[in-house]
């Protein structure tokens, strides 16, 4: 008799303290993040005219803001250098874009995105031509207001003097949430 009174106190402690520690989870609730900034390497395989692709190096920066139901808008600023048989390249992109992060709360965050700008590129004169980027991209979640990105893939497409061409982009880098 005296143990099935054990038992009961001892039951009875667990169902309040599961109670009192959900209740405690409830309130201690996180409000998600406002937005981030992200910044990296990137590389971009380049149509430069001609029939002539070359590999270039960079940097980029991506501030973003964030909306409901999981989409953000997102500003992207990138830099490009490299060398064609013209001498070398500078490219500065300026885009702004939507993106729809899928699976929000899991440890792999997928992401959807389209983006519009322009981009000025410097290599035996100066062009400025207007540029549209679409892709995926990955965020995987390290603390609370760090993350590590990639974009593994994403579609660019200038379109310098009437002359499209379609370029690949990979980026790699960390972001911070505020």
């Amino acid at each position: 008799m005296f143990r099935s009174k054990v038992w009961i106190v001892l039951l009875g402690l667990l169902c309040g303290s599961l109670v009192v520690r959900t209740q405690n989870l409830q309130e201690v609730k996180l409000k998600p993040p406002r937005g981030a900034v992200g910044f990296g390497w990137t590389y971009l395989y380049a149509d430069v005219g001609a029939g002539e692709r070359v590999h270039l190096n960079g940097w980029y920066v991506r501030p973003s803001w964030n909306l409901r139901r999981h989409f953000s808008v997102f500003a992207d600023f990138t830099n490009y250098y490299g060398v064609t048989k013209k001498g070398s390249l500078n490219s500065h992109g300026f885009t702004a874009g939507l993106q729809k992060t899928l699976f929000a709360r899991a440890r792999v965050r997928p992401g959807v995105f389209a983006e519009a700008g322009d981009v000025r590129s410097s290599n035996a004169g100066v062009t400025n031509q207007f540029a549209f980027n679409a892709g995926f991209n990955l965020t995987i979640p390290v603390r609370r207001h760090f993350a590590l990105t990639t974009t593994p893939a994403e579609w660019v497409l200038l379109y310098p003097k009437g002359d499209p061409r379609n370029d690949f982009n990979a980026k790699a880098g960390v972001s911070f949430s505020f």
